[in-house]
């Protein structure tokens, strides 16, 4: 897997809920540049930026070939990433950011 695969595909942006995910009405799409998947750092920071106004909670990245990434929002735009979704399935940005 490289990153060429995601750079520039719009990515849906999904808000989790306790039964249910849903598209994130306030910013439904995302697309990464390739300074933003350079590093660990580079992507949260990117991440963070980017959901400085978003509502608290758990979303995820959803790319054509699957969860591309699960993260935490806190207040403030404070992002923390998450290793794998609730099946135990690592997300596919791990593929990526893990080996940089």
């Amino acid at each position: 897997m490289t990153e060429n695969q995601f750079l520039q595909k719009p990515m849906m942006v999904m808000q989790m809920r306790t039964e249910f995910s849903i598209q994130y009405k306030a910013s439904p799409k995302i697309k990464f540049k390739e300074e933003h998947l350079k590093n660990k750092k580079d992507f949260v920071e990117f991440l963070s930026k980017t959901s400085k106004h978003w509502k608290e909670g758990n979303y995820f990245l959803r790319s054509d070939l699957g969860p591309f990434a699960g993260f935490y929002v806190k207040k403030g735009g404070k992002v923390k990433l998450l290793k794998e979704n609730q099946n135990k399935t690592p997300y596919l940005c791990w593929g990526i950011l893990g080996t940089k």
